[in-house]
């Protein structure tokens, strides 16, 4: 292949890049929000026998259906969602929620923590509300948004 290099269109459109969500993270949060809702409702069931000791299961019930609401929210809100990166912008559409930002309209953005970490996510501010749109990454290729943001456009490699 001699010649200059092939250069995109702007006329033609890429399809889109659909990310979901690995299998491990998903199965991990289903599991703990799973886990969590069934042993609050037992803590809480075995605690409402009216007798002084059942007092202490209660207040555990609680914070274990707090803890597995806490988890199955985030499980519905990012494990079942699919992270759409096209020419415009990006799409975090789930069962949830639709959130869809386009590239100009990123004001800023921030991957936290900065090295690693046990849970890396983005931070990205947007829009004239300056509004916030956390995106844990735990999307297969979750690093292409990393590019488009750094490249405010569909990333290019």
């Amino acid at each position: 292949m001699s010649g200059p290099p092939h250069s995109p269109d702007p006329a033609v459109d890429l399809p889109p890049l659909v990310l979901r969500s690995r299998p491990l993270p998903r199965y991990l949060w289903l599991t703990a929000a799973l886990y969590f809702l069934l042993t609050g409702t037992v803590f809480l069931a075995r605690g409402m026998g009216g007798s002084a000791a059942g007092r202490p299961l209660v207040w555990r019930g609680a914070f274990g259906l707090l803890i597995g609401g806490c988890a199955a929210y985030f499980t519905a809100r990012y494990c079942f969602s699919r992270l759409i990166i096209d020419e415009r912008g990006f799409t975090l559409r789930g069962p949830l929620a639709e959130t869809e930002v386009s590239w100009r309209a990123v004001i800023d953005w921030r991957r936290r923590p900065r090295a690693g970490g046990l849970a890396p996510n983005l931070l990205i501010v947007y829009g004239d509300g300056r509004r916030r749109l956390f995106v844990p990454l735990l999307y297969e290729e979750s690093q292409a948004l990393e590019v488009g943001l750094a490249q405010r456009g569909f990333p290019r490699y």
